[in-house]
């Protein structure tokens, strides 16, 4: 009798005799062919850029006068870290993004935990609640509502004896604004994250709190609060990662201004890339930013998930 040896699962890529080199590496790497142009789209497309910004902001660079570029080494990164106008731009950039980010998390939960719960129209309520809008278009028609002379929201003020505010206009109203205008663009997002974890949230826990005595409040904050930690990391991580590139919202509204008050981090990039054209400078910035965000992400998932989760 013969026996015919069965062969491993594991050896099925392995060349076997007789085959040619090219059928080999077919059989081999076939597998992997299909993530080739993938892989090629995120290397031109990411990593390349990436990469050669960072060699730019090594230059001296200008594009105003690019018969002058050459080799500067970190000069661009030490003149940032002496401009007072950079410091300026982190601090705006940190108050607009730490505030709306917190009060869209804050609203979120609140309307994810008012849906929860059934009520009549609440299906309707739903449809027309999480509405995405484009940045430009949110922009464009926050300005025509604010405006001073002819906004609605200025005449609805006047009506009511309040009189008219220049929102975008005014330093101590043009950050405020821009904020408000960024929590109601973004809230719906955080409330459909917020919505979906709750209602992921085991019954029987609820139930087992109910029966032990606990009200609604003790059993959000001691039970289901803990359990939602996750989506609630996941998505201040992404509104904090989107905060920090705001610039779509500024260039539709207040264009860094009054007296330079709104100007963020992005925009001082934009300033200094395609107004100054300082390609150098630019990069330098926006690799400054880079670390920003990153750090401030990390340190508020640490804070978030507690030391030891992420």
């Amino acid at each position: 009798m013969t026996h015919t040896a069965l062969q491993p699962p594991g050896d099925a890529t392995k060349a076997r005799p007789g085959q040619t080199g090219w059928a080999a590496a077919r059989r081999r790497y076939g597998p992997l062919m299909p993530m080739v142009p993938g892989m090629l789209f995120l290397f031109f497309m990411s990593i390349y850029p990436t990469v050669y910004s960072l060699f730019v902001s090594l230059f001296r660079w200008n594009l105003a006068d690019p018969s002058r570029t050459r080799f500067g080494g970190f000069h661009n990164f030490r003149l940032l870290l002496t401009d007072q106008t950079f410091w300026k731009s982190v601090v705006t950039t940190f108050e607009f993004v730490l505030i709306s980010v917190s009060v869209e998390l804050l609203l979120g939960i609140g309307i994810a935990l008012l849906f929860f719960h059934r009520f009549p129209g609440d299906r309707f309520l739903r449809a027309i609640l999480p509405m995405v809008v484009a940045p430009v278009v949110v922009g464009l028609l926050s300005r025509y509502m604010l405006n001073v002379q002819f906004g609605i929201v200025n005449h609805i003020l006047e009506t009511i004896g309040l009189g008219r505010i220049d929102f975008l206009g005014d330093p101590a109203w043009a950050l405020g604004s821009l904020i408000v205008i960024d929590i109601w663009q973004w809230t719906p997002f955080m409330f459909l994250i917020m919505l979906a974890a709750l209602q992921g949230v085991p019954d029987d826990i609820i139930e087992a709190a109910k029966v032990d005595g606990a009200r609604s409040v003790r059993i959000f904050f001691d039970h289901v609060l803990h359990l939602i930690r996750y989506p609630i990391a996941v998505a201040v991580a992404l509104r904090l990662i989107d905060a920090f590139r705001v610039y779509d919202i500024i260039f539709m509204t207040t264009r860094g201004g009054p007296i330079d008050v709104t100007q963020t981090l992005s925009w001082q990039i934009y300033d200094a890339g395609f107004k100054s054209l300082d390609i150098g400078y630019a990069a330098a910035y926006s690799w400054l930013m880079l670390v920003i965000v990153v750090a401030t992400v990390t340190l508020v998932l640490r804070f978030l998930l507690k030391k030891g989760d992420v």
